[in-house]
């Protein structure tokens, strides 16, 4: 970690989420020994309090592009999956629905059985798209809030970060929304 700071999560406790300054040193990055390479399917989950600048969410591979969850603008969250072994991107999925200055549960995944990629906020699927199928490039370490050699820099807050090697369906990750919350805390 450098440059966060723990911060009230959208369960409304304190030191639930972390916030990223915006800044180039404000970030979070995580090891890969294999845990995270989900190789053919993944579901990527958090919720996020975006204040409004372009950054990542969740990057694999800090100083290029592999897998990558990302705001892109004040209200659009982004998407693209990254083929392992070429680097080449396919199409992104892009959803102008994120409100900022408010706690969003966003999300994406990818299903290499139906090559099936899908975007989701509020626990709503929010767009879909075929891409084909792929072996995705998560082989790499991640890192939330900066990319190296990137000027966009997360700001805000993200709380209750999961990673799936499968694609969940609508319904298992509305399930899975207040996974991190404790029982009886509402938002």
């Amino acid at each position: 970690m450098s440059n966060v700071r723990l911060a009230t999560g959208p369960d409304g406790r304190r030191g639930t989420s972390y916030e990223f300054l915006g800044q180039k040193n404000s970030y979070i990055q995580f090891p890969n020994l294999g845990k995270l390479d989900t190789k053919k399917s993944i579901t990527i989950l958090a919720w996020i309090y975006h204040q409004g600048r372009a950054g990542p969410i969740f990057n694999y591979h800090p100083s290029a592009w592999g897998v990558h969850l990302w705001m892109v603008g004040r209200r659009a969250l982004f998407v693209r999956f990254t083929k392992r072994r070429t680097k080449d991107f396919t199409a992104a999925l892009v959803s102008r629905t994120v409100k900022p200055s408010r706690w969003q549960y966003v999300g994406a995944s990818y299903d290499h059985t139906t090559g099936t990629a899908k975007l989701f906020v509020g626990g709503r699927m929010v767009a879909r798209k075929r891409i084909g199928r792929i072996r995705l490039a998560t082989n790499y370490p991640v890192r939330m809030g900066v990319r190296v050699g990137d000027g966009r820099y997360f700001r805000g807050r993200i709380s209750c970060l999961q990673v799936y090697n499968v694609a969940l369906n609508t319904r298992q990750i509305a399930a899975r929304a207040k996974r991190c919350f404790v029982p009886g805390m509402l938002l």
